[in-house]
């Protein structure tokens, strides 16, 4: 126990311990000394608990997310997204939090105060990020979590599937805003995603030794699914890399995640054009293809979709285009 005496006009604390030394030090202020005592009795107290409770009482969830996207986030396809989650996520207060603080309820709070900014699907990624990092901490890391907090919280219902499609006019408007805008790369980007319902990152990483003009393929080793696959291309999707060729690019398209997410902004305000995601233009370039009277296992050639159950989830025909083939 800690003690406070004036000695000699200051003020002395000293912390006693059964079996062990006791310790003091002088101070001229009583605050001070009453301050010292108090961390020095929590540093005892904090010694006299077992290993495990000592380290889930000084390391943070912080700590935690911090080591995770610094050795396991870089070894996934994925890391540039998942890094930038977790940063936005370790700004939180709960990630300040040290591990016996973590209960249930501190991840409803942060649950219910997203959802107040974000959609569903948003908060639902959320959780699992941390839920992700808790678990390899448990299994991978030997961190004494007896369990997950997030295994109890209740995740937000997943949102309805997306069928947003171009309208009417919104691709000639994309057309005019990409051009008379300071960034008419993302013309050829926007076209050749809806040409060959790629995906914003296959797109990017797209590699001149794996395309052939000629026979009108590219090829992906190592696609989201896992599995490599050679997308066919339209003469226009071809057209554009012959063109990014003959003007001498190091890559079909030489751009990062932040120019096209900027540009796609832009892009869209200068044509007035209001919910709108550019994971839309792989629905609209999915569709298409179902349009011009594909087959579905065709259509997943183009797409990458080893379940077909899936590829409905990307396929919404226009009920008046589908009208006219019953004419």
């Amino acid at each position: 126990m800690a003690s406070i005496r004036k000695r000699s006009g200051n003020w002395q604390a000293q912390v006693r311990r059964a079996d062990q030394k006791t310790i003091s030090r002088t101070f001229t202020k009583k605050a001070d000394a009453v301050a010292w005592a108090r961390s020095k009795d929590a540093e005892l107290d904090v010694a006299d608990e077992p290993a495990h409770v000592v380290e889930l009482a000084t390391t943070t969830l912080a700590d935690l997310i911090e080591r995770y996207r610094d050795t396991v986030t870089p070894t996934k396809k994925s890391a540039y997204q998942e890094r930038y989650r977790l940063n936005r996520l370790l700004r939180h207060p709960v990630c300040k939090l040290t591990l016996d603080r973590l209960t249930t309820g501190a991840f409803a709070r942060y649950r219910d105060e997203r959802l107040q900014s974000v959609g569903s699907q948003q908060v639902r990624h959320d959780l699992n990020a941390f839920a992700i990092v808790l678990r390899a901490a448990r299994l991978d890391w030997d961190v004494p979590l007896l369990t997950i907090p997030l295994d109890a919280v209740r995740k937000p219902k997943i949102p309805p599937g997306r069928d947003r499609r171009l309208l009417d006019g919104e691709y000639e408007a994309l057309h005019e805003a990409a051009l008379v805008g300071e960034t008419p790369y993302i013309w050829d980007v926007i076209d050749f995603a809806i040409q060959t319902a790629m995906r914003q990152s296959e797109i990017l990483g797209l590699l001149w030794h794996r395309i052939d003009t000629e026979r009108r393929i590219a090829h992906f080793p190592d696609t989201k699914n896992g599995f490599a696959r050679d997308v066919p291309l339209t003469s226009k999707a071809a057209g554009i890399l012959i063109e990014h060729g003959a003007d001498g690019l190091a890559r079909p398209f030489p751009y990062t995640v932040r120019m096209v997410q900027w540009a796609w902004r832009r892009t869209l305000q200068r044509a007035g054009i209001g919910d709108l995601h550019f994971h839309d233009l792989r629905h609209e370039g999915i569709s298409r293809l179902f349009e011009k009277g594909l087959s579905i296992p065709e259509v997943a050639v183009v797409s990458g979709h080893r379940d077909f159950r899936m590829l409905a989830r990307y396929t919404h025909l226009r009920a008046i285009d589908v009208g006219r083939k019953l004419e």
